[in-house]
């Protein structure tokens, strides 16, 4: 199992030499341990996980520890249902010119497939982060095990959100402030990310599902209720849920028992610099020594743990 690989780490000698790649090794193991007691319950009331890993969008460490985690929780169970905060509007139909670039033959659905595809080769990839490019190429070797779905909300053309599926031919929430068009409403994306996180659990039979998400969507922030986040609405249709908050200055563990949550100890806070998803060929020269900068800085870390990064 890939956690013993983690945990055989002389993390002593391995902090002299890189503390960062210690601290975030920590962290996935610690979460690890804590998760698996959670699976563990859950399991043996046959009853499916809901796992809500909660990351800073511009953190690599939060990256890496998303791809380690996802990787030794592949070997508890399968399939696995990993669900990405990517509108669901975004389909291989709307790329003609899409060639599945992983194979279909080991994997569990050609759906899936195609999600993880339109991300590397039409999305983000291209302009990503590195760790962020590494995630899904560890997706992509575990195709045979995991089952990646899209379960953000539609987006309009412009952008904002197309709230007209959720609110009916009103087409509007007045007394929210929310409209089709709003750039707000991170309440009813919730409500669609789980609706649509409890349907592909069901679909496929999944015992565990792993949400990755910013970490306002996990247990609420200072702008939105834990009652309205994912975990409050996965627990009020009796779900059973573990929270990760990989950023401790935000974690909100409110209404939750010990058993369902772990906060991050000294993640790295590293951040990244530079437009995430635009044109390299639109880079300042400092955005682009940043984003070079991020990327030495990941293979450096997963070369300390004396892992290849997932390409």
């Amino acid at each position: 199992m890939f956690i013993n690989t983690l945990k055989a780490i002389d993390t002593a000698q391995l902090r002299l030499k890189d503390h960062e790649a210690a601290d975030i090794l920590h962290n996935v193991t610690q979460a690890y341990d804590a998760l698996f007691k959670r699976f563990e319950q859950t399991h043996a009331i046959n009853k499916p996980l809901y796992v809500i890993m909660g990351e800073y969008h511009d953190r690599p460490s939060h990256h890496i520890a998303h791809t380690l985690l996802t990787r030794c929780l592949s070997d508890l169970a399968s399939p696995i249902i990993t669900a990405l905060e990517c509108p669901i509007n975004i389909k291989a139909s709307d790329y003609p010119g899409l060639k599945l670039t992983a194979s279909t033959k080991r994997a569990l659905c050609p759906e899936s497939v195609s999600n993880l595809d339109l991300l590397k080769n039409y999305m983000m990839s291209e302009h990503a982060p590195y760790s962020g490019q590494s995630f899904e190429a560890s997706l992509i070797h575990q195709r045979d095990r995991l089952i990646t779905i899209f379960n953000d909300i539609a987006r309009n053309d412009d952008y904002t959100m197309d709230l007209s599926s959720m609110l009916g031919p009103n087409e509007a929430d007045l007394a929210r402030g929310i409209t089709s068009k709003s750039v707000n409403g991170v309440a009813l994306r919730n409500i669609h990310m789980s609706d649509h996180l409890i349907a592909a659990v069901k679909e496929y039979k999944a015992p565990l599902a792993i949400q990755i998400c910013g970490q306002a969507h996990v247990n609420g922030s200072e702008f939105n209720s834990p009652k309205e986040s994912l975990t409050g609405l996965l627990k009020a249709k009796k779900q059973e849920v573990f929270n990760i908050f990989w950023g401790a200055a935000s974690a909100m563990p409110i209404h939750l028992a010990p058993s369902e949550f772990y906060i991050s100890k000294n993640m790295p806070d590293r951040y990244i610099n530079y437009q995430q998803h635009g044109s390299i060929d639109d880079y300042s020269p400092e955005e682009l020594e940043n984003y070079n900068l991020e990327k030495d800085y990941v293979q450096r870390v997963y070369q300390s743990l004396g892992i290849k990064p997932p390409q």
